[in-house]
C-alpha cells in the first residue's frame, strides 16, 4: 500500500467508525494535499459497514454526585504516583491532588502566576540570589499517619527523588543544598541565582511524603537501591498532604483516590474520584455520552462535532506548554545534506502549518514561532519572525544551499497519533507532499515501532524525525535548555550546537530582572528560529469531554486536568 493508499485508508475508516463525516472527509484530503482517486468507491464500501448513530440521550443516567470518573488509557500511560518515580503525563492530574509542592500553578493560561501551596509565603532571595529562605505553612498532616509536615520531611523527600536516579530525578539538582533551619523554614543555597526556582519547585517530583511513614516501608535518602516492596507500597499507597489519597491503583481496571478528611486547606468537594481505563478515545467519548464516566481524557478531533452538538455534554478546553516537532540532524553523520543550515531552513519555509492546524489538526493546535511554546517569556515577540509556508523562497534556499539532488529519511512512530489525534500516517504524508513541492527534494517516510524510534533518536542516529515534548516545569528555560544547549537532552539527539546560545543560557537562568531576562530568551530563540535544528509544528489545544453535570473543572497545561476544585450538581 503506498502512502496515499494508507492515508485515504485511516481517512475512510473514520468515516465508517462514525467518526468523521463525508463532508469533513472531503476537508480532510484536501487539507492534506492528496488526490482522492477511487475515493467515491471507498466511501460506498464505508458507507454500508457505518453503524446507526446512537440514539439522543439513550443509556444516560445521573451518577452519585460525589464521585467523578474519567475515562483514560491507563495501562498504556500510568505507572506510579511515587513522586520520586513519576515521570508520565496522564497521572500528573491525579498526582496534583495526591501529593503536594510548594509552590504551584492554579491556572495555565497565566503561566507566571505561582501562587504559595505548602510553603507559606513566597520565597527569599538573598541580595545575590544564591541564598534562598522559604516559610512553609503549619498544620499540615500527612495521609494516614498523622504526622504533621515539617522542614526535615522536604529534605528526605528531594534527597530520595535525587537518589532514586529516576527520569525526573535532575529536578532536585536545581534546589542546591537544602537544610532546615527550624521545623518550619527550609534554607536552599544555590550555586548560582536561579530565575525560574518558583517554576521548578512546582514540579510534581519535588512533593513532599511523609518521611516517617516512607522509612517504615523501606525508602531511604541515601544512595541506595530501594527494596520492589518499597516501591509496590509507594504504588498502592500515599504517603502526601493532597486533598485525595490513593484508594486502589490498578491501571488494568481503575484508580481510586478518596478525600482526605484532615486536609489543611479548604475540604475537597467530591469523595471520591475514579480513573477507568479505557484505551479507545471513541469508546471514551461512548462513556461520557452514556453517563458511565463523566470526563473523557482523550477525543479524536473529528468528533468534537459531537460534544458541541450534544446538549448534555460540554468541551473543556484549554492550551497545553506541549509541543510537536520535526527534529533535523545538523551533523554529517547521519544528517547529510541536512547538516547545510541554508537546506535546514528551506525546509522550513515548505511545510503548510496552516493546513496541518487548520485542515488535519481541525483548529486544536496554535504555531509558536520556535520550541519554546507560546505564551513563556519572549515566544509573543518571536512568534511572527518563525518559519511560515513561502514556496518560492524554500525553492530559492535550497538552489542556494548547493546540494544538488537531495533524498532524506523522515522516521516516525509507527501506527501512532498525533496529540491532536491525527494519525501520524496522515500526517506525515502531508509534511512529504509539502516538502516534495521543492523540486529536487525527495523524502522517503520510514515509520518504526516507537520505542525503537526513540532510542535511535535519543542515541542520536536518526537523520530526520517528527516527535513531541512536554514541560518538566512552566518556564522558558525548560525549553530552551534542552534544545539549546550544547549536550541538552534534545540538542544532542540532533549533534546542535552554538556557542552563543550556551551563554545566553546561562545569563538567562541567573537574571533575575524580568525585562533583561526576556530580551536575553527572545535572542536566544531568534538564533533558534535561524540555525533551523527543530522545525515546531504545532502547539496542541486539549479539548476533553464532560457531561455538564461536571463543575469547576479545567484543562491544565502541567496538571493535564485541574481536580482542586472540581464538583458535580446532582
Amino acid at each position: 500500500m503506498t502512502d496515499e493508499q494508507r492515508t485515504i485508508s485511516d481517512l475512510v475508516q473514520r468515516v465508517a467508525d462514525a467518526r468523521l463525516s463525508r463532508r469533513r472527509l472531503v476537508r480532510r484530503m484536501a487539507a492534506a494535499g492528496l488526490s482522492t482517486p477511487a475515493i467515491s468507491a471507498l466511501l460506498t464500501k464505508s458507507a454500508s459497514g457505518a453503524p446507526s448513530p446512537r440514539a439522543a440521550g439513550a443509556g444516560r443516567y445521573q451518577a452519585d454526585a460525589k464521585t467523578l470518573v474519567i475515562a483514560d488509557n491507563l495501562a498504556d500511560n500510568w505507572i506510579t504516583l511515587d513522586p520520586a518515580v513519576i515521570y508520565e503525563i496522564n497521572s500528573q492530574a491525579a498526582m496534583n491532588v495526591v501529593y503536594e509542592t510548594l509552590y504551584h500553578l492554579p491556572d495555565s493560561t497565566k503561566p507566571t502566576e505561582f501562587a504559595p501551596l505548602l510553603a507559606a509565603d513566597m520565597p527569599q532571595f538573598s541580595p545575590d540570589g544564591k541564598e534562598v529562605t522559604i516559610k512553609l505553612r503549619t498544620g499540615v498532616k500527612f495521609h494516614h499517619s498523622g504526622n504533621e509536615m515539617t522542614a526535615e520531611d522536604w529534605i528526605f523527600s528531594w534527597n530520595r527523588l535525587k537518589n532514586q536516579q529516576a527520569n525526573p530525578s535532575f529536578l532536585a539538582d536545581y534546589v542546591g543544598t537544602v537544610e532546615a533551619v527550624d521545623p518550619t523554614t527550609l534554607r536552599l543555597r544555590l550555586k548560582q541565582p536561579n530565575a525560574a526556582l518558583v517554576a521548578v519547585l512546582s514540579a510534581t517530583p519535588l512533593a513532599v511524603t511523609d518521611s516517617k511513614t516512607v522509612q517504615t516501608q523501606g525508602g531511604m535518602s541515601e544512595a541506595t537501591p530501594e527494596a520492589e516492596t518499597t516501591r509496590q507500597w509507594m504504588t498502592e499507597h500515599s504517603a502526601g498532604t493532597g486533598p485525595y489519597m490513593i484508594n486502589k491503583f490498578d491501571i488494568e481496571t481503575e484508580v481510586i483516590i478518596e478525600r482526605h478528611p484532615d486536609y489543611w486547606g479548604e475540604a475537597p468537594q467530591l469523595d471520591r474520584i475514579i480513573w477507568r481505563n479505557e484505551k479507545d478515545p471513541n469508546t471514551q467519548l461512548q462513556l461520557v455520552q452514556t453517563g458511565e464516566a463523566d470526563i473523557a481524557y482523550a477525543l479524536d478531533p473529528d468528533a468534537v462535532g459531537t460534544v458541541e452538538g450534544d446538549p448534555n455534554l460540554q468541551l473543556l478546553e484549554g492550551p497545553t506548554l506541549n509541543h510537536e516537532y520535526l527534529a533535523l540532524h545538523t551533523q554529517e553523520n547521519p544528517g547529510g545534506p541536512l547538516a547545510n543550515k541554508v537546506l535546514r531552513q528551506a525546509i522550513g519555509y515548505a511545510i503548510d502549518y496552516d493546513g496541518i492546524i487548520n485542515g488535519l489538526s481541525q483548529g486544536a493546535s496554535i504555531k509558536p514561532g520556535t520550541v519554546v511554546p507560546l505564551p513563556l517569556l519572549g515566544t509573543e515577540e518571536v512568534q511572527a519572525q518563525g518559519y511560515k509556508l513561502d514556496l518560492a523562497k524554500a525553492q530559492q534556499l535550497f538552489d542556494q544551499a548547493g546540494s544538488g539532488p537531495v533524498e532524506i529519511t523522515l522516521s516516525y512512530n509507527a501506527g501512532g497519533s498525533s496529540s491532536t489525534g491525527t494519525s501520524l500516517d496522515t500526517l506525515m504524508a502531508k509534511i512529504q507532499s509539502d516538502l516534495q513541492q521543492i523540486d529536487g527534494l525527495t523524502v522517503k517516510l520510514a515509520p518504526m515501532p516507537g520505542a525503537d524510534r526513540l532510542q535511535q533518536y535519543r542515541e542520536g542516529k536518526l537523520q530526520f524525525t517528527f516527535s513531541g515534548w512536554s514541560p518538566d516545569y512552566p518556564d522558558v528555560h525548560t525549553y530552551a535548555e534542552p534544545f539549546g544547549a550544547t549536550g541538552g537532552a534534545a540538542a544532542k539527539r540532533v549533534g546542535y550546537s552554538n556557542p552563543r546560545v550556551d551563554e545566553l543560557l546561562a545569563q538567562g537562568i541567573a537574571e533575575l530582572d524580568p525585562e533583561k531576562r526576556k530580551q536575553i530568551y527572545i535572542e536566544l530563540q531568534q538564533i533558534l528560529i535561524d540555525d533551523a535544528p527543530f522545525l515546531v509544528l504545532e502547539q496542541p489545544v486539549d479539548r476533553k469531554p464532560a457531561t455538564k453535570a461536571v463543575q469547576g473543572v479545567g484543562t491544565h497545561s502541567v496538571y493535564m486536568i485541574q481536580l482542586r476544585n472540581a464538583s458535580k450538581s446532582a
